[in-house]
């Protein structure tokens, strides 16, 4: 399946000059998020689990992975790449006024490793405006004769 894409015009100010620049977005187009389900379907698929192991295990994989990033520590998973929390804290003018109940969890960041981000980005997109698609594998552009996958209008 490939990523359908649609493009936006936004307003570049760097370089003390106003540029209207046109990038790429999903945002308007996501498709249905993949769930636990699905994930644990396609893990006892590939591997010895039964479907409800992979489920017990996708769930307690979420619970040790924040325990760990409660303790402020980055979790590697090896294949997939590493968690970690970043923080934030209300500003102060002094250092010392920094106390701990002025800090919170700001996001959790995921960073790919190498490997697992070679294999996304072997990806193939397709414009949902021009229903032109071009595939990271081969580098080619095509047309995309799929016209279910392109909407009448935005």
């Amino acid at each position: 399946m490939p990523i359908n894409y649609v493009v936006r015009k936004k307003v570049d100010k760097s370089n003390n000059q106003t540029k209207e620049l046109y990038y790429a977005t999903t945002k308007a187009l996501q498709k249905q998020p993949v769930d636990s389900a699905q994930i644990a379907d396609e893990l006892a698929e590939r591997s010895s689990l039964q479907n409800g192991d992979a489920l017990s295990a996708l769930t307690q994989l979420s619970d040790i992975i924040a325990s760990h990033l409660r303790e402020g520590r980055t979790v590697s998973i090896n294949g997939l790449g590493n968690f970690y929390p970043t923080i934030s804290s209300e500003g102060v003018e002094k250092p010392e006024d920094c106390t701990a109940n002025k800090v919170w969890i700001a996001r959790i960041c995921f960073k790919s490793s190498p490997n697992f981000l070679k294999k996304v980005k072997a990806t193939h997109f397709v414009s949902m405006q021009l229903g032109y698609g071009w595939s990271a594998q081969s580098g080619k552009k095509k047309k995309n004769n799929n016209k279910s996958d392109v909407p009448e209008s935005e």
